[in-house]
């Protein structure tokens, strides 16, 4: 399966890189960014679904190991330690009190999950089919693009 993965290759060629991931680990392009997402880095950053530490720099590689199930247990774990499981769910349970009526059912908690983990997956899948194999990948919001080392002619 093409994956993506955090990768120290072109680390370093523009100012304002950072790796505080595990080289080699999975890596999603999707991350939740703060309001000073330009200052921090967070709109920049490839979250590791393991280390759940980020990096401005990922590669596409094919992983015959690893299955689409295999991909999606990754983001569920990465976002039930991150806490947005917890989250819903919390959501959910006060639910339960009649007096919240606005709030979601166990069920809907459910579907918020697998839509978060499909848009993980499709969004990997894209970005992937996108670039060759071994190509470096930056991300800037929504953009991903191909890192280019400058080179003398």
């Amino acid at each position: 399966m093409l994956v993506l993965i955090a990768t120290n290759e072109l680390q370093g060629t523009a100012r304002s890189d950072y790796s505080f991931t595990v080289e080699g680990e999975l890596v999603t392009p999707l991350a939740t960014e703060c309001a000073r997402g330009e200052q921090c880095g967070c709109r920049r950053g490839f979250p590791g679904l393991a280390s759940a530490r980020a990096t401005t720099t990922a590669m596409v590689v094919e992983r015959p190991g690893i299955t689409e199930h295999d991909l999606r247990d990754a983001v569920y774990d990465w976002l039930d330690r991150g806490g947005w499981i917890d989250l819903l769910e919390e959501n959910e349970r006060v639910g339960d009190d009649a007096d919240h009526d606005d709030l979601i059912d166990a069920w809907t908690v459910q579907t918020i999950v697998e839509g978060m983990i499909d848009e993980h997956v499709e969004t990997i899948a894209q970005v992937c089919a996108g670039f060759p194999v071994g190509t470096v990948v930056v991300r800037h919001g929504s953009l991903v693009a191909a890192r280019s080392f400058p080179r003398a002619a």
